[in-house]
């Protein structure tokens, strides 16, 4: 017999007291609980953080209804598939449709391996009383078939297990639906039984079995009995390793900018297309038909960009006035280039002291390649888009004008002539001073009839000597005021001033966002305009930055020389985004992403604000969103603004 030792009160309070750490406190309370040794105080296991009890044991649990149980007042439906409920022939990851089917819908997935001998014995046994009963069955009754089946998968089995090594497994699979309403609930138990019909799968629902569901779903590999039962399907060691569901692309880049969510499972898409490990180029072009949501998405990407200490210019020649509100809410600079307008730059105007921007960036000596040779080259693009049929004569009459216009303001081809003594700019001629060279020689009178709209006509306003600080960091240049024929030029006029910032940029990341890019290199463009704008974009990437385009007209982007230009920008760009299109679009666009049948259709059934989002042979289904800040500075829906303005009475 085991001896005990009796201890005094005195001794007791003699003896030291072991205090034993809050962490062993909260273990031995939360121990006597679970094997009901000792009711413990509840204020141990309140004072840390949540608790496995916690987990385990919700506060309240109403299990009254057929369709659902409410634990702490969340909604929770279970589904399970049913034993015939499954593909004979499968694929890999077939599960994945289940683990990516969105918010609320969770997953669990047992499978336990059978004993190889006592399986064996059962099949064998099971084949043998098949082919019995199959004697008794004419080939004209219905279950003459499914005999012939069960017998033709016994025998598949062993061979399976005898020869190629497998092993037999019974699995389950348990849906487990949650919403913070009846309502929402039963939508996404609807979701989900819909999503198991288009995989070949059925679903049923665990009624009047939620509660055992859920004690079944908890992580003690507990299944109910009825459940077990009812979800219980053999498979073989292939087809549960096929099962396999963390296969999901995701895109979620570390320093990225938010896009939106991946279709596919409801995952955040961030992307940084300045990580040039990751992409070769951070260019990305965009299109889609109108209204599919292209203007938005920009001006979300540039807000973005910009919350990021990134340099962003916007060159837009249609519906400018929608990126005006986002750019005051950014304090950003809103330029209206029109003919009535005072906000048009000096097209004229040197705004680099030097065009080697690359030796900034790589400690190099400075090379001295003329600043103004490369300005009279633009201006000659420039002009090319007002007068078409420009000789080689009247070049070389346009280049000497300018050399001369640019004498008279002490400017010559040595840089340092560019610069007054204290560094900054000396004054830049303007479009009347050229105006005024060239009426000056008879021979080119006829070329300043062009430049007369800009120092006397209704468009003198943009040819004035307008001074305009250009240092911010978020710039609007709209060119939708222009008319018609001065649409283009404008654009081009736009595109310098932007070509100029950016090269000048060092080493600050910039990204330029051209909006309707078909406008500069489509069909209505000239060879000279369409190479500047290709090989800016070519050349940003070598400064860090990016080019960001967008289009609507496919067919008038490879307008122009067979889409030579409209071409070499998309094979410039390695982020793609296609929004919704019509089928003739789509299929233009097909061959150069390589695009699949399934992929095209999918482009053609958009809704707005959702995109196929193409990075090589990655192609992932995004849907953008916005917070609510932006989208009331970006909307430009007439019921929003309505509702706006009458303080949210319709």
């Amino acid at each position: 017999m085991k001896s005990t030792k009796k201890i005094t009160k005195s001794a007791a309070k003699a003896r030291p007291k072991k205090i034993a750490p809050p962490a062993e406190k909260k273990q031995s309370a939360l121990k006597r609980l679970l094997f009901g040794e000792e009711k413990p105080d509840l204020t141990e296991l309140e004072s840390g953080s949540t608790t496995i009890l916690d987990i385990l044991s919700p506060t309240a649990i109403d299990t009254k209804s057929r369709d659902h149980i409410i634990v702490d007042g969340v909604y929770h439906a279970y589904l399970y598939i049913a034993g015939y409920g499954y593909s004979t022939t499968v694929g890999s990851c077939w599960l994945t449709p289940l683990v990516e089917a969105g918010e609320g819908i969770d997953l669990s997935f047992i499978a336990r391996r059978q004993p190889k001998d006592k399986i064996l014995s059962k099949i064998a046994q099971t084949t043998m009383v098949n082919r019995s009963r199959m004697r008794d069955v004419g080939d004209t009754r219905q279950d003459y078939e499914e005999l012939d089946s069960a017998i033709s998968s016994g025998l598949y089995l062993k061979d399976a297990m005898n020869r190629q090594g497998e092993d037999f497994y019974y699995m389950h699979t348990l849906v487990e639906v949650v919403a913070d309403d009846e309502e929402t609930l039963e939508q996404r138990v609807t979701a989900v039984e819909k999503l198991c019909v288009s995989i070949d799968m059925i679903a049923r629902r665990c009624d009047y079995k939620n509660e055992q569901a859920f004690l079944s779903a908890l992580p003690l590999l507990a299944l109910d009995a009825d459940v077990e039962r009812k979800s219980r399907r053999n498979a073989l060691t292939s087809g549960v390793a096929a099962a396999f569901p963390f296969a999901s692309y995701e895109l979620s880049d570390r320093n990225g900018v938010f896009l939106g969510l991946n279709l596919y499972n409801r995952s955040p898409v961030f992307l940084d297309p300045y990580d040039d490990y990751k992409y070769t180029n951070g260019n990305c072009w965009i299109g889609g038909s109108s209204g599919a949501g292209k203007t938005f998405t920009l001006q979300c990407l540039g807000g973005r960009l910009r919350q990021q200490g990134r340099r962003v210019i916007f060159i837009v020649p249609k519906k400018g006035h929608e990126f005006r509100p986002l750019c005051e809410l950014l304090g950003g600079l809103y330029l209206k280039m029109s003919p009535s307008s005072r906000d048009c730059p000096n097209i004229m105007a040197i705004r680099r002291k030097s065009l080697d921007a690359y030796s900034g960036l790589r400690d190099l000596a400075v090379r001295d390649d003329s600043v103004l040779a490369d300005k009279i080259s633009r201006l000659i693009i420039w002009y090319s888009l007002q007068k078409r049929d420009l000789s080689d004569e009247d070049k070389n009459h346009l280049d000497s004008s300018l050399v001369e216009c640019y004498r008279r303001y002490g400017i010559t081809f040595d840089n340092d002539s560019v610069l007054k003594e204290d560094g900054a700019f000396r004054k830049m001629p303007i479009i009347a001073d050229w105006y005024n060279v060239l009426q000056e020689n008879a021979e080119t009178k006829h070329l300043a009839v062009v430049l007369a709209r800009y120092v006397t006509g209704s468009a003198s306003a943009m040819g004035a000597r307008n001074d305009i600080d250009l240092d911010n960091k978020y710039i609007v240049l709209d060119t939708s005021g222009m008319p018609d024929d001065l649409l283009l030029p404008g654009i081009f006029w736009a595109t310098d001033i932007a070509n100029d910032l950016i090269m000048d940029a060092g080493s600050d990341l910039s990204a330029l966002i051209a909006d309707e890019l078909w406008s500069l290199v489509g069909a209505n463009s000239n060879p000279l305009a369409a190479g500047f704008v290709q090989e800016m974009v070519k050349t940003i990437r070598g400064l860090g930055g990016i080019a960001v385009t967008s289009t609507q007209g496919m067919q008038d982007l490879f307008g122009l020389d067979g889409g030579k230009y409209g071409k070499g920008i998309l094979d410039s760009s390695r982020i793609k985004l296609v929004m919704q299109m019509e089928e003739q679009e789509a299929r233009l666009i097909q061959g150069v992403l390589n695009l699949s049948e399934d992929e095209v259709r999918q482009i053609t059934r958009f809704r707005r604000g959702e995109g196929l989002l193409c990075i090589g042979y990655n192609h992932v289904p995004i849907a953008f969103h916005a917070t609510q800040k932006e989208y009331d500075a970006i909307t430009t829906s007439p019921t929003d603004l309505r509702i706006r303005r009458t303080g949210g009475a319709e």
